[in-house]
């Protein structure tokens, strides 16, 4: 199951195998772990005050530093375990069924390497998350500060949960992978260059980066191989399930920060988040869907097939 090997003379050996063999080069989980201590300043930000969606509010601005230094540490901690719930619900399960065989184009030796190193590169992410959650919390007094499921996540079990067989769930489990791995959050691109947050930060966010880099070619060519193989039926489950994690994926939800507010006591701020929420109903998140455009010009679908606007 795991392990057994077959050759497919549509897919070039030499593509999968520069991709699995450049993975001990470029791989975060190689690099080594950081100096915490070395790289902590308690008076620079966790998070980049620019990002913060009520930033211009004259309430928040009215707070002092130091409690504009703990909501910026929370907003690191949500950033943070967010990606902790998009790789252990979203990517590793998707990953597992990848390597257990439960699509078909996924048979050869540099395949199933492949779909190994991601998930230890997964996995070492997820090391990361939380060793800079654990440092922000205890630097910013924060620990018991309780962040709510992702939307993104959530909106992937209730898909899920609407599935009548296995098949289709894991149809939709992969759906939601692709679109996590082969569109860029451009939060990862603003974190990793920005100087004005903690280095260790922004150098933990450059780590992820230039590993979703790859991973982002990797979901390419899996999708690319089995999307061949798929039926009609399957076909159009898939479409489905890209769609709605499309969607999931660039909703703005600002539940996370009305938590910090609310833990932090800081005065009027639900009043703050409401306002926001307001101010941002028709807005969405910034994500990079040029690679994922590419994707569905190569298994020839066309954006008019996904229920979605990527304007």
């Amino acid at each position: 199951m795991y392990t057994h090997i077959v050759r497919d003379a549509g897919l070039p050996d030499r593509v999968t195998a520069a991709l699995a063999d450049s993975w001990a080069n470029r791989v975060a989980v190689k690099v080594g772990e950081l100096d915490l201590k070395r790289y902590y300043d308690k008076n620079i930000p966790d998070y980049p005050p620019n990002l913060v969606p009520f930033r211009d509010d004259p309430r928040y601005g009215a707070l002092d530093a130091e409690m504009r230094q703990r909501i910026l540490a929370g907003a690191w901690v949500a950033y943070n375990e967010k990606t902790v719930d998009v790789e252990t619900s979203i990517v590793a399960p998707a990953c597992a069924l990848l390597l257990k065989g439960a699509f078909q184009g996924l048979q050869t030796a540099e395949l199933k390497r492949i779909i190994v190193q991601t998930q230890i590169d997964e996995q070492y992410h997820i090391l990361m998350c939380l060793d800079a959650c654990l440092l922000s919390r205890a630097m910013h007094g924060i620990e018991g500060l309780t962040v709510p499921q992702s939307w993104v996540v959530q909106q992937l079990e209730h898909a899920l949960q609407q599935q009548t067989c296995a098949r289709d769930a894991h149809i939709v489990q992969l759906g939601f992978a692709t679109v996590a791995e082969v569109t860029i959050n451009s939060y990862l691109d603003l974190l990793a260059q920005d100087q004005t947050i903690q280095p260790f930060n922004r150098e933990t966010t450059a780590l992820h980066r230039r590993d979703e880099s790859a991973h982002n070619k990797i979901f390419t060519v899996i999708t690319r191989q089995v999307y061949t193989h798929f039926s009609e039926h399957d076909r159009a489950v898939f479409r489905s399930a890209i769609a709605t994690g499309l969607d999931a994926f660039v909703t703005i939800d600002l539940r996370a920060w009305r938590e910090i507010l609310r833990y932090l006591n800081v005065p009027d701020g639900s009043d703050i988040v409401d306002a926001c929420e307001r101010a941002n109903g028709s807005k969405r998140l910034v994500r990079d869907f040029s690679g994922f455009r590419a994707l569905l010009r190569e298994i020839e679908v066309a954006e008019s097939e996904i229920d979605f606007d990527f304007a």
